[in-house]
């Protein structure tokens, strides 16, 4: 079953919703995109995959201000609005009936860092987390950046960004969106994960590097956690050397659906 709906957000635009699913009524997932995402990207499709395979019911939203169908202009997109796009998402679940809880979250970069944010603030219920290469705070993210584009970014108030998912679209970047990032940091509070928390970052990933994943999963308060590094493979995993998509991200299914499988 695959079902695309449009919701209002508590903003007064459009976010499309994407049901894929199954059979299990007890398993459920929420999946958020990374910064400029959307539905259809491959390592998102990826995720949805690995829950699939495991019978899960599957929710993925295209976030405001992002590339995807739902409304909003991408300079205007902050932290803010993914926390609370993710929000709106689950709290339009909660009237549907077949809602569960606890329930799974599971993004990527900017979207793992929103669903983080919300395990940490509502961990009774949620079941399974799977943050995958988040952005984890202010300080560490900006470290990622060379001190002439950051400090060009923060007195013009915007950069330029091309899409990696969509070549020949360019991305404008407000500041502000960093500033947004101040306000959620992941680090205090990770000792409330208290439930399975796995996640995959790439080796080479620039903008959430493995040396960042390490710290914020030594706060992480679950006993049953892990942190894969694969060899070669950029932030959204794709291969480094190539650029493109290839069997790091087919390691990166198996690797999620292997690990649901092994919850059972």
């Amino acid at each position: 079953m695959k079902q695309r709906i449009s919701i209002v957000n508590r903003n007064g635009l459009k976010l499309v919703i994407q049901l894929d699913g199954n059979t299990d009524d007890s398993k459920l997932v929420f999946i958020a995109h990374g910064q400029g995402g959307f539905i259809e990207q491959v390592h998102i499709e990826a995720f949805a995959q690995a829950f699939l395979a495991n019978n899960y019911r599957v929710v993925r939203f295209d976030a405001t201000h992002a590339l995807g169908e739902s409304e909003g202009d991408i300079a205007d997109v902050t932290y803010d609005t993914y926390v609370s796009d993710l929000e709106d998402v689950i709290n339009w679940a909660k009237q549907q009936d077949w809602f569960v809880s606890p329930f799974a979250l599971c993004g990527h970069s900017m979207g793992a860092q929103s669903t983080t944010w919300y395990a940490e603030h509502h961990p009774e219920e949620v079941s399974l987390l799977l943050p995958m290469a988040p952005v984890i705070n202010y300080d560490l993210h900006t470290q990622t950046m060379a001190e002439d584009e950051l400090q060009a970014w923060r007195q013009t108030g915007i950069k330029e960004m091309s899409s990696r998912s969509k070549p020949g679209v360019k991305k404008l970047l407000k500041w502000q969106v960093e500033e947004s990032l101040k306000k959620f940091d992941i680090l205090p509070v990770a000792g409330k994960l208290t439930m399975p928390v796995f996640q995959i970052v790439g080796s080479n990933d620039k903008p959430c590097p493995p040396k960042h994943q390490e710290v914020f999963m030594k706060h992480v308060g679950s006993s049953n956690k892990q942190l894969i590094v694969l060899e070669g493979l950029e932030h959204s995993y794709r291969e480094a050397k190539t650029d493109e998509w290839g069997v790091g991200i087919k390691k990166v299914q198996e690797l999620m659906t292997n690990w649901l499988k092994s919850l059972e």
